[in-house]
């Protein structure tokens, strides 16, 4: 596995409009540590009924800031959330973000996959603000990735099967977890002029962490990839032994994220679709 170190200055220029209480509320809502709606607390994201009531809290949540939102149901009991942010010029061109929403039974799924979905959702709002998107944007919220990337499998052969201009797909999987306090992450299976835009991002904005590159296919960049796709994947240092011990466990809580370092990574996403989008 290779890795760059980038050794640079501060990290304060990433800041934008801080996502931290955005995603604080809505990885509570997620894991069960508050009520979703009324008095219902989630145990877990694994269920079809639980699934279904976060598809369309979900849902509901993107409706303030996209364009166009649906209930993707590739079969009886599975449902991706997708947002459309339009471009402010006129193409086909598309970007995919996602992450998916579900969980293994009786776990609350905060860093698995909660820390996802809250990135996903703030690195849209922050886009749907840009004055210039040269390209659609399409938000999706993937569910049973748990199951065998059910979700992601279906919404990539919907969007191959459309016939699609898609750019790149951008998934996120696990982005709470720090212990070395070092806010490193891993890219995985990047293409050259992917990884070449995450890199130089995190250099002009003088960032110090480092950017691992890995092999892990197990998440949801695989299905787009495997239709021919520019997909990569971003992770916590997974292969690098810096990931959550709470993995597909009933203490995956949401005391157990570490909200600074998925803040400061969902403002460095953000400046790379800022970059993504411009050109």
């Amino acid at each position: 596995m290779a890795c760059l170190f980038i050794l640079l200055a501060s990290s304060c220029q990433v800041a934008q409009i801080s996502s931290l209480s955005e995603q604080q509320n809505l990885i509570s809502k997620l894991t069960g540590h508050s009520a979703i709606s009324g008095n219902t607390l989630m145990k877990d994201r694994a269920g079809a009924e639980n699934r279904l009531l976060t598809a369309n809290y979900l849902l509901g949540e993107l409706e303030e800031f996209t364009d166009e939102r649906y209930l993707h149901n590739y079969r009886s009991n599975g449902d991706n959330v997708v947002g459309l942010i339009k471009s402010t010029i006129t193409t086909d061109s598309y970007i995919v973000l996602g992450a998916h929403f579900d969980s293994t039974p009786n776990c609350p799924g905060a860093n698995d996959n909660a820390t996802g979905t809250a990135l996903v959702f703030s690195v849209a709002r922050y886009i749907s603000q840009l004055n210039s998107r040269n390209h659609n944007v399409l938000i999706v919220f993937f569910d049973e990735e748990e199951k065998g990337l059910v979700g992601s499998k279906a919404f990539a052969q919907k969007i191959k099967d459309e016939g699609l201009n898609v750019h790149s797909v951008h998934t996120i999987d696990q982005l709470g977890w720090d212990e070395d306090g070092d806010k490193g992450i891993e890219l995985e299976m990047p293409t050259k002029e992917l990884q070449a835009t995450y890199i130089d991002v995190a250099k002009n904005l003088n960032l110090e962490f480092p950017i691992h590159y890995s092999k892990v296919t197990s998440t949801d960049h695989r299905s787009f990839r495997n239709l021919g796709f520019q997909a990569v994947g971003i992770t916590e240092e997974y292969v690098n032994k810096d990931t959550t011990p709470h993995y597909h466990k009933a203490t995956d809580t949401y005391e157990t994220v570490n909200f600074e370092y998925l803040d400061f990574i969902t403002s460095y996403v953000k400046e790379v679709f800022k970059e993504l989008l411009e050109n």
